[in-house]
């Protein structure tokens, strides 16, 4: 799959966020494959760097006078397809917005456009000790403007 048409921030038309993933020796099992846990770690980089290209960074969170973090409270995974070392992968996600205090995101590990692995991830916003805490509202202005929005067509 060649590079998706991206704005300077990594975003297409549609707003979904693209990054670029190259498997490496250290990502497989002893037969090669991917090992199941590291799409677990394609998908944070995807939201972590989606996060921080809308604006949000994990640091800015923590400087906050009260300073805040995300938690995943689920990841629903689908195993499609296996990736081999050396592959080429794009890691695409979706932020689907704010349900009470819950965070939506849905994401897809994809090689030659063909999707490997899919996930639904539920995060939470909790304060720096862990607690709970209802999202931030400045936060979530922020992000409204990278809602998935899926073409008409």
């Amino acid at each position: 799959m060649t590079c998706p048409d991206l704005d300077a921030q990594n975003f297409d038309a549609e707003r979904q966020h693209w990054k670029h993933v190259r498997v490496y020796y250290e990502d497989t099992d002893f037969t090669g494959l991917v090992y199941h846990a590291n799409y677990l770690k394609y998908f944070e980089r995807g939201r972590s760097d989606h996060l921080r290209d809308a604006g949000v960074s994990h640091q800015s969170l923590l400087n906050r006078e009260d300073p805040a973090a995300f938690t995943i409270l689920k990841a629903d995974i689908d195993f499609k397809k296996a990736a081999h070392v050396e592959d080429e992968l794009w890691v695409r996600t979706r932020y689907l917005g704010v349900k009470g205090a819950r965070i939506l995101f849905e994401q897809a590990v994809l090689r030659d456009g063909q999707v490997l692995a899919q996930a639904q991830i539920t995060a939470a916003t909790i304060h720096a000790d862990g607690r709970p805490r209802r999202p931030i509202p400045e936060i979530v202005e922020l992000l409204k403007d990278y809602v998935y929005q899926p073409s008409k067509s």
